[in-house]
């Protein structure tokens, strides 16, 4: 069988990857622009009159709440009479949509965070929150994404790994620059593959393969997912994670979506695979179960809802949602 192509179009109805709807952090229409940055990039746009800034602390996001719908995006006055440190601002762009308006996000003082905790008119929400129950527009989330990954990043990377020396921050924040040895330091994304493998039987009946993660407290059935290693392709990475974790070999791989995931950092890679063969053994450090199942018992899974304490598919905000429901929809 040829690795590289299916053996069988099992997307015959779809020629084209079915929209992406609903995924969360997918979409974000700032513009970047992080080539024309210099050192006064930072200072220049938070002098700009339209200028908004998103106010962490830790991984929360504070939300403004006075208003009938929480909002995410404060003025430079407003950040700085709530306690934002303004040294660890970051450029994540400008807003097409609002006269190419400055977004930028910061960290809150640990102290500032405390007065805030509990006042009126403010809340604090994990981005994860903020995503599974879409609390926010989804281009806001992509922005917030961003802006998660890196503040994390430069957080947690304020020196130099190959010397040692602190660190400054460059590009508006896209970059660390190290003024002892001049080494450059670039935000790091952690790429993990997300792929739900399909098997047709000798009768053409197709069927997916969902697992029970031994991480998850609630019986969610979905797909298997791992990070790729170095020097490794896309699809080899699919084919070594599914047979790691259930002994099934694939063959062809499609690429389909993808969708960052920023805890804290990874970009979720997701394909469909075939498989060429349907023996199931798990490897139980990763998962408790894993079934083949049709297009009819997955959709008895996702009818059941996220609530259910009978075993379900996971919310419509992650990509393996999305991977699923497309593959049910498509024509047999």
């Amino acid at each position: 069988m040829n690795d590289f192509a299916f053996s069988s179009d099992p997307f015959a109805a779809v020629r084209s990857a079915p929209t992406v709807e609903g995924v969360g952090f997918m979409h974000n229409r700032l513009s970047r622009d992080t080539e024309h940055r210099d050192g006064d990039s930072i200072p220049a746009m938070m002098a700009q009159k339209h200028a908004g800034f998103y106010l962490f602390h830790k991984d929360t996001l504070l939300l403004a709440t006075k208003e009938a719908t929480s909002r995410a995006i404060f003025s430079k006055a407003e950040a700085e009479t709530l306690g934002a440190d303004m040294e660890t601002a970051i450029i994540l762009g400008t807003d097409p949509e609002e006269e190419a308006a400055p977004r930028l996000a910061m960290l809150l003082t640990d102290e500032a965070a405390d007065k805030l905790e509990g006042t009126d008119g403010y809340r604090f929400e994990s981005v994860r929150t903020l995503g599974l129950h879409g609390m926010l527009p989804n281009d806001q989330l992509g922005a917030i994404a961003q802006a998660r990954g890196l503040l994390n990043w430069h957080d947690n990377h304020p020196y130099c790994s190959k010397c040692g020396s602190k660190t400054v921050v460059t590009l508006g924040g896209a970059r660390r620059d190290c003024p002892n040895c001049s080494a450059v330091h670039f935000p790091r994304t952690d790429p993990a593959v997300i792929m739900l493998v399909l098997h047709k039987d000798d009768e053409g009946v197709e069927r997916c393969l969902l697992a029970h993660h031994t991480r998850f407290t609630g019986p969610v059935y979905t797909t298997l997912a791992g990070f790729m290693e170095q020097g490794e392709t896309i699809e080899a990475a699919v084919r070594r994670e599914v047979f790691e974790e259930s002994a099934v070999r694939v063959g062809a791989v499609r690429y389909m979506a993808s969708q960052p995931w920023p805890f804290p950092a990874s970009l979720m890679i997701g394909c469909y695979g075939e498989a060429l063969s349907s023996e199931i053994t798990v490897d139980p450090t990763e998962l408790t179960d894993a079934r083949w199942f049709t297009r009819d018992e997955v959709r008895t899974l996702m009818k059941r809802g996220t609530d259910s304490d009978l075993p379900h598919t996971p919310g419509p905000f992650s990509i393996a949602a999305w991977l699923i429901r497309s593959w049910v929809d498509m024509v047999e």
